[in-house]
């Protein structure tokens, strides 16, 4: 819930070097707020558009005085939409109906704070939610998606003299439900139905001990062991096939960082080192009693045997502070991710065709090379740009076979697979600027630019030659401004975004547009603790088609009331 949001952390480049495969393009940190009375809450509620509506609490507090004593906060989240229809009205038929919303949120933690830095505490959440997918033939809601999930932590922090000691663990439990219906009128109304159940578990161990030591030096070393697993099944209801895939995951790291603070604290110096461990093993797909619908898998079997990998993640950087108005720093770091346990077990239906599994999928690894600065020229303006250069190798991408498939629909589909592309590269610039112009009125904006491009591949299947291609998906420009002005009266803001047109498919022969919107949001706080907002979004209803293929909601209205209140 963004109400319980502290603060947001955000490490660019790639921290596999302490983060491991998850950390490819950067580490975002949501930091949970705790609370700081000994009661506190928010009671929100909101509606809009498509008949959108929904409400969240969150409420909390904490025992003793000073830095230490117990805590507790509980929150709850709900909405609901009845949705637009997502495919534009010259290609509707009967069939294409509003796609749908439903979503819930539960979670709760307690803990027990030892001092400033010294904490332990437990986190559960639930979450379920059920979206209409808006194809809909003969079931009452059609085709639908379902992700029901409890998610489990437990953390403690604790300092003590110059070390300092973390240690966290985690369990999550996902079910996935999705209902598929599809009708092929030119088949004599030939109908289909499955259904998709799919158990995925993770959990994980990480632990991190941090000298603090003299000269400005501090060394951490630490260790992260996760696991996951999927057990998925497609059973048709209006034929015998059954499909089942399942597969397990296995990661264990070490890691390393060093860090020195010299020159007055003017020349900070980074480095990190990381060493990966990950075994595939247990990997299966079988289809039992093929019909036509499913027998044409047999064309492109998936020979399954258990994989280990292995990895080093190195990163150093440095940063130099001239002065209070100008610093800059440059950064190497090295990325690493294994492939997702579904891209090599599970054949499907997706967004862009029907995707083959690939037991054979390697790992990916990127080299970023990245430089930047943060200026002050003036009293209130900020300037931070940066430019940045990497080399991905073995990069997970899309690949289409050349051949299509159809799957129950009028349309056939194509068939792709994830595939391991032997170098990518990719150049980009990012620069935001800030500018307080008086006491109440600030200016942002921010640019982007992406050239990413296949530099080295050649299909074993078809000779598909990608060379020179650039990546899909990814737009080469994008802008955001705003204008924010929050006085007495109301607290306003005016936004920005353009993204660039990008390419839909790997051999670059389709596009999807870009396009432009602006975003206002006008609100008023009564009391210090009431506050009351209208959200518009695309004012001008601007109509785009995003990267699946779907239509946007073009112009939406959002009404927010929310109540705060704290007892100290």
């Amino acid at each position: 819930i963004p109400d319980c949001l502290d603060r947001v952390e955000v490490s660019k480049g790639p921290a596999s070097s302490v983060y491991g495969g998850n950390a490819m393009g950067g580490v975002i940190n949501l930091v949970t707020s705790r609370p700081a009375a000994k009661l506190q809450g928010l009671l929100k509620t909101f509606a809009g558009s498509y008949g959108t509506f929904g409400g969240l609490f969150t409420l909390g507090g904490k025992t003793g005085t000073g830095l230490k004593g117990f805590y507790y906060q509980v929150n709850g989240f709900y909405r609901q939409g009845s949705g637009y229809i997502v495919v534009p009205e010259s290609a509707r038929d009967s069939m294409d109906v509003k796609t749908s919303l439903k979503e819930f949120l539960v979670s709760g933690k307690v803990g027990y704070q030892f001092g400033k830095k010294n904490y332990t505490e437990i986190e559960y959440s639930h979450y379920n939610d059920k979206r209409g997918d808006g194809f809909r033939v003969s079931e009452p809601e059609g085709g639908y998606n379902e992700y029901p999930t409890d998610a489990l932590r437990i953390t403690s922090n604790n300092q003590f003299g110059r070390f300092s000691l973390l240690v966290s663990a985690f369990y999550q439990d996902e079910f996935y439900h999705r209902l598929s219906e599809s009708l092929a009128a030119k088949k004599g109304n030939k109908y289909s139905m499955y259904k998709t159940d799919s158990r995925r578990i993770d959990q994980g161990f990480w632990s991190n001990l941090t000298y603090y030591g003299k000269h400005g030096m501090s060394y951490t070393l630490g260790i992260d062991l996760k696991s996951g697993r999927v057990d998925g099944s497609d059973t048709y209801y209006t034929s015998t096939d059954v499909l089942t895939n399942k597969g397990k995951m296995d990661f264990s790291a070490i890691f390393g960082e060093y860090e020195w603070h010299t020159l007055k604290q003017k020349l900070i110096i980074m480095a990190g080192l990381r060493f990966d461990m990950a075994r595939f093993h247990d990997g299966s797909f079988v289809i039992a009693e093929p019909t036509s619908l499913t027998s044409f898998m047999s064309l492109y079997p998936a020979v399954f045997s258990d994989q280990d990998w292995q990895a080093v993640s190195p990163k150093i950087g440095l940063k130099y502070t001239f002065s209070n108005t100008l610093n800059i720093y440059v950064l190497y770091a090295r990325g690493f991710r294994p492939p997702m346990l579904d891209d090599m077990c599970k054949n499907g239906n997706v967004t862009k065709g029907f995707k083959l599994a690939n037991p054979q999928l390697k790992p990916e690894t990127i080299d970023n090379y990245e430089a930047g600065c943060d200026w002050r020229p003036f009293t209130g303006v900020v300037f931070r740009p940066s430019v940045y250069y990497s080399v991905g190798r073995d990069f997970q991408y899309f690949i289409n076979t050349g051949d299509s498939i159809n799957t129950g629909g009028d349309k056939d589909k194509p068939i792709i697979r994830r595939q391991n592309v032997s170098r990518v590269r990719i150049l980009g610039a990012e620069a935001t600027l800030q500018w307080q112009v008086f006491k109440r009125v600030t200016l942002m904006a921010s640019y982007a630019f992406n050239d990413s491009r296949i530099t080295e591949f050649l299909s074993p299947e078809d000779s598909k030659y990608l060379n020179g291609k650039f990546i899909m998906e990814v737009p080469r420009n994008q802008l955001s401004a705003g204008l924010f002005w929050n006085n007495r009266i109301v607290q306003t803001s005016l936004t920005y975004t353009y993204r660039d047109d990008q390419w839909g498919d790997d051999e670059n022969t389709q596009v999807t547009p870009g396009y432009s919107l602006f975003d206002l949001k006008i609100g008023h706080t009564f009391f210090k603790q009431v506050n009351v907002n209208c959200v518009i979004q695309d004012i001008f209803n601007t109509r785009f088609f995003d990267s699946k293929g779907n239509l946007s909601p073009g112009r939406f209205f959002m009404l927010n009331l929310a109540y705060r209140f704290s007892k100290k």
